[in-house]
């Protein structure tokens, strides 16, 4: 399963509309893999795999339709899930590709099986049910196993993906940084620019050697790693440097203060992107990380933003 309807015990009907948007959204991603432009003999396993799922899924929500009259209800409506949420998916699975997706999917399976455990042992009483629940659960199990391995096989893809929303995050952050202080103390757009490709410089070539070392370290532990310490610098410094000329771009075709806040609100974009990566990986809460982080970036802006203005006070605009 996915994301899940809230509720403290699950309920059959709650249930039932999970079992169909999985069995909805797992058809219509396999869709997407098999008319993508990337697609590959591997991304065609996963996307007919991905079918078998949702068929199986199918077969579950058929199951809770039937206890839900057994129970003397009727089964409620088909209801979406928030279409603009699964859009926003879909967007950053066409960006980071299956790996992220396949991550995505592993977390839902874990609190599928949560959940049905929990409806086990508290609510279901009858011994068919329960029987038939145990069956549903080893199901899910298969499906947590099945999206394991995906993402076995999809590991050097996902290592990428680490290197890329972390280098990007960086440069996005410590630069945006720079240009906020440089901001009060400058009045040549030219000089903050410049300023910010200083420090855009020391943090690349900072963030490259560490995530050399941290990999060549990690290297040494871990016998037959794939990922290695060049390829891991080479994508941390691609990617920082992508991060690190957003807040940039904006000084060398705007006025000083719209070029601020030009450059504040592309790196809020980006930055958005590259935190609900971050969360989806780490099973984070999506909307609780994207609040965090947006707001240590407006703290971090307007704190560099201040410094800057009380150098300007002492010292008066440079440039």
């Amino acid at each position: 399963m996915i994301l899940r309807f809230n509720s403290v015990v699950g309920t059959p009907e709650t249930f039932y509309q999970n079992e169909l948007n999985d069995a909805s959204f797992y058809e219509r991603i396999s869709k997407r893999i098999m008319s993508s432009f990337r697609k590959s003999h591997r991304n065609e396993n996963i996307a007919k795999k991905l079918l078998e799922l949702s068929a199986i899924e199918s077969t579950h929500a058929r199951f809770w339709a039937e206890l839900i009259k057994k129970k003397g209800r009727i089964p409620p409506p088909f209801k979406k899930r928030n279409a603009a949420y699964y859009s926003y998916i879909g967007f950053l699975q066409r960006i980071f590709g299956i790996s992220f997706l396949v991550r995505y999917l592993e977390r839902g399976e874990v609190d599928a099986i949560r959940e049905y455990s929990d409806y086990i042992e508290k609510e279901s009483k009858e011994q068919w049910e329960r029987e038939q629940l145990n069956k549903i659960l080893a199901d899910e199990r298969d499906h947590e196993d099945v999206f394991i391995k995906m993402t076995d096989e999809l590991k050097g893809n996902a290592d990428n993906i680490r290197d890329a929303i972390y280098g990007m995050s960086d440069g996005l952050i410590e630069v945006l940084a720079s240009v906020a202080g440089l901001t009060g103390v400058f009045v040549n757009n030219i000089y903050i620019a410049v300023g910010g490709i200083v420090f855009g410089a020391s943090g690349l070539i900072s963030m490259t050697i560490g995530a050399y070392l941290s990999e060549h370290a990690k290297g040494q532990i871990e016998s037959g790693q794939k990922h290695t310490p060049g390829k891991a610098a080479g994508n941390t410094a691609l990617y920082y440097f992508f991060g690190a000329i957003v807040p940039i771009i904006p000084f060398l075709f705007l006025q000083r203060y719209t070029a601020l806040i030009t450059a504040f609100a592309l790196v809020m974009m980006v930055d958005g992107v590259v935190t609900s990566v971050i969360s989806v990986q780490s099973s984070g809460k999506l909307s609780r990380d994207l609040f965090r982080s947006l707001g240590l970036v407006t703290l971090g802006f307007i704190a560099t933003f201040i410094v800057g203005m009380i150098a300007h006070h002492f010292i008066g605009n440079l440039g």
